[in-house]
């Protein structure tokens, strides 16, 4: 069952250590429709912007410095309040070890680059319907 996605009233968060892939996220996000488009450089910078803004959404590069996306995640789930926000990965691997540790850690779903704007949408609505539902 697909519970319908408000795409207006979401703030998402986009990770990403290079600022092009950080770009052109946003411009697909904004073509879907989302509210709020909020950026991070890195996890570190990632996790004060989770603490500032409360995002409903987290689109997060894997491979990232100093804090990578797995340190990220481990970090998000483990700050009360916002420990249940929705994590979409960004990946070129979508080896058996990356998708073992991003199933440890609650990842809602990844996503291949070069990312597709279908695809993008296909994800947020799952993951938001699952956390709705």
């Amino acid at each position: 069952m697909t519970v319908n996605v408000d795409f207006a009233s979401l703030r998402v968060l986009v990770i990403d250590d290079q600022e092009f892939v950080r770009t052109i996220v946003r411009k697909m996000l904004t073509q879907l429709g989302i509210g709020v488009v909020i950026e991070a450089q890195d996890g570190t910078s990632g996790l004060e912007a989770v603490a500032r803004e409360v995002p409903d959404l987290v689109i997060c590069d894997i491979q990232m410095r100093p804090l990578d996306g797995f340190g990220f995640v481990k970090a998000l789930r483990a700050t009360p309040g916002v420990s249940a926000t929705p994590v979409i990965m960004l990946t070129a691997h979508t080896d058996a070890n990356t998708v073992a540790r991003a199933k440890e850690l609650d990842i809602g779903a990844f996503l291949a680059k070069p990312v597709l704007p279908p695809a993008l949408k296909e994800k947020i609505a799952a993951v938001m319907s699952e956390r709705q539902g």
